[in-house]
């Protein structure tokens, strides 16, 4: 009975809205240039075009058999399935055809009697998939590193490292550049460090952009134009808006010719690194980093019909959950509210970590998003002059007032370095820093 309700409502309001698809409003041509077998169940909500000739469908009023049936669809129409994945009551599936990738999405509405939900479909010119597995020979501890930025600027940006398990590399962001390549510097001293000896060239096996803003991507740049030949690059990953929405944002300036700006970062793909995959993240993809497990809980292509035109470009900033031998980070890079509106209603329990970057320098977050995490341990990343304001922060201070925060561990106070996964012996940190507060610098592990 449920079911034919949901399709009577579906029928019904499918006729209305179909007067608009004769005026050629919400016509989802994303089967028409992808050849993608149709879609009828739900109501068409809006097709939308992101970067790269990424098209976006959804539809609302679904039900868990229409993604099933339609993943089935494709599957008949020649598609293969590459990965299949379910986080919480949601459900993605990941498939591709000859030059085409298809990544297919039911998201369950919370609180619905009718069990309903919104069904995605994105198409898009077929890229480096994720890898589902990534074979390694464990040598080392696991670290993180947060690095801090000599270049004050935007709150100094943020820049994490993880020493995987084979001596490889994970690097989240990097921070903001500068024109003397001093946090460049910084950066490849870490790295030539914590690389087991015997290793010619650190080898970065994954680096991971939250978003384009140049206080998270500028050192990759000057990193690159002054270190491209001293690493092995083997990955990249991100899901950055297409030029025109980030001219109508309110970061336009990221399309000038700065060395911290998207500009550069793009002539630096196509200069040093031609032949390094880049894999284009949306919401449900899984993939391994050596020892590092990952899920992507949100990608910008969720965010339609709204845009970084809406709420600006911190909305585009992924939201990957990262575990490590049981140990769970969420990282959030400037994670923003319409964003965070959006995965509280998506994911009852998922949200919840071990440890949490707090978003967007601490100036972003809600409480109800912190309770949904839960942490026991979070990540600062803002420089020491800014410390002080940031825990006035209401959300913040709700952070701090938490009972099972054990830990915030402010990049601002120095550069630090923690063992994988992390459990500090009581007495030996302080629990909420200060101004006052300095980190020892790698390689002293902090907490010990």
């Amino acid at each position: 009975m449920r079911r034919v309700l949901i399709r009577f409502i579906s029928l019904i309001l499918s006729a209305i809205l179909s007067l608009a698809g004769l005026f050629g409003l919400n016509r989802p041509d994303l089967f028409a240039r992808y050849g993608l077998p149709s879609f009828a169940d739900g109501i068409h909500r809006g097709t939308y075009e992101s970067a790269g000739g990424t098209l976006i469908a959804r539809y609302a009023w679904t039900l868990q058999s229409d993604f099933d049936a339609y993943v089935a669809s494709l599957r008949a129409a020649g598609f293969t399935l590459y990965d299949e994945n379910t986080i919480d009551a949601n459900r993605f599936a990941a498939l591709y055809k000859d030059e085409t990738a298809v990544f297919v999405s039911w998201f369950h509405k919370l609180h619905s009697p009718s069990g309903s939900g919104t069904l995605r479909i994105i198409a898009e010119p077929k890229g480096a998939l994720c890898p589902l597995t990534d074979p390694y020979t464990p040598v080392c501890d696991t670290l993180l590193t947060g690095m801090k930025g000599e270049t004050v600027v935007a709150a100094e940006g943020m820049g994490y490292i993880i020493r995987l398990a084979d001596g490889s590399f994970c690097i989240i962001d990097g921070g903001m550049g500068d024109p003397d390549r001093v946090d460049a510097d910084k950066l490849m001293n870490i790295l030539l460090q914590q690389k087991p000896s015997g290793t010619e060239k650190p080898v970065i096996a994954a680096w991971i952009f939250s978003h384009l803003h140049g206080d998270h991507i500028g050192v990759f740049n000057c990193f690159s134009l002054a270190h491209h030949d001293d690493v092995v690059l083997e990955r990249l990953y991100f899901n950055f808006p297409k030029e025109e929405e980030i001219a109508a944002s309110d970061s336009p300036y990221m399309l000038d010719d700065s060395i911290y700006r998207y500009t550069q970062f793009k002539q630096n793909l196509a200069q040093f690194y031609p032949d390094v995959p880049v894999v284009k993240l949306h919401s449900g993809n899984r993939f391994a980093v050596r020892n590092a497990a990952f899920e992507t809980l949100y990608a910008y292509d969720d965010l339609y019909p709204k845009t970084i035109k809406d709420g600006g470009m911190n909305e585009c900033s992924l939201l990957l959950k990262m575990t490590v031998d049981g140990q769970s980070i969420l990282w959030t890079g400037d994670f923003a509210f319409n964003a965070t509106k959006l995965v509280l209603d998506e994911y009852p329990t998922a949200l919840s970590a071990d440890m949490v970057q707090m978003p967007h320098h601490g100036m972003n977050g809600t409480e109800k998003f912190y309770a949904a995490v839960d942490p026991s341990y979070a990540l600062l990343p803002v420089w020491e002059g800014g410390l002080a304001v940031m825990l006035e922060k209401k959300q913040n201070q709700f952070l701090v007032n938490s009972p099972k925060l054990r830990q915030m561990i402010v990049t601002g106070c120095g550069t630090w370095t923690i063992r994988l996964p992390y459990d500090p012996v009581p007495g030996t940190f302080q629990r909420i820093p200060s101004d006052s507060t300095v980190y020892p610098a790698y390689p002293a592990l902090l907490g010990e």
